[in-house]
């Protein structure tokens, strides 16, 4: 890939993370990127092949190394620990990504590639095991959007005691389905 495809696809991931498809053209993506919006063209293509060419989920925001006992409690660890940054949240970014998109059947299948998928392996993988996945999931996301998106929780988004009620509830999806991924 050129230096120059690089730093528009870049900065196309961003934009379009940050403020949806319908939102960002590809003005502002070569504004971003510091080149002309005719070399995004030449380069990418239309705005639709722009955006297919950076989104992207990446599932290493979520560790499921954990023993599936306590797997719930440290998923939602690690969604309320992104709360408090500055960066960008990957489980609400997907809502943003998928609404407006050219193509929502991409961004959904993408998504639970990256996400559904590899923990549908972990807890044993199967039909149950992947439609646990999948509810785990949904819980997380909502989770991420109501306090990132909504602002709902405030606070105490950041609070342990979240970490251990929310948890408690992912878990109990985890249990209820019957997990077999032992306890690495």
């Amino acid at each position: 890939m050129s230096q120059s495809r690089e730093l528009i696809v870049r900065a196309a991931r961003r934009l379009f993370a940050e403020h949806g498809y319908s939102s960002v053209s590809v003005r502002d993506v070569a504004a971003e990127a510091g080149v002309s919006a005719s070399l995004v063209m030449k380069l990418v293509g239309s705005k639709a092949e722009l955006f297919s060419s950076s989104v992207e989920f990446a599932p290493d925001e979520q560790d499921l190394s954990h023993p599936v006992d306590r797997l719930g409690h440290e998923l939602v660890r690690s969604v309320v620990g992104r709360l408090g940054s500055d960066g960008p949240e990957p489980l609400a970014r997907a809502v943003v990504l998928a609404l407006p998109a050219p193509d929502i059947e991409q961004v959904r299948s993408r998504f639970h590639a990256a996400y559904a998928v590899p923990l549908a392996a972990r807890l044993g993988g199967g039909d149950t095991a992947e439609q646990t996945a999948e509810m785990v999931v949904a819980t997380l996301v909502g989770l991420a959007v109501s306090a990132r998106v909504l602002g709902l929780l405030g606070d105490r988004a950041h609070d342990e005691d979240l970490v251990e009620r929310y948890g408690a509830a992912v878990q109990l999806i985890i249990d209820r389905g019957g997990a077999s991924g032992g306890s690495h």
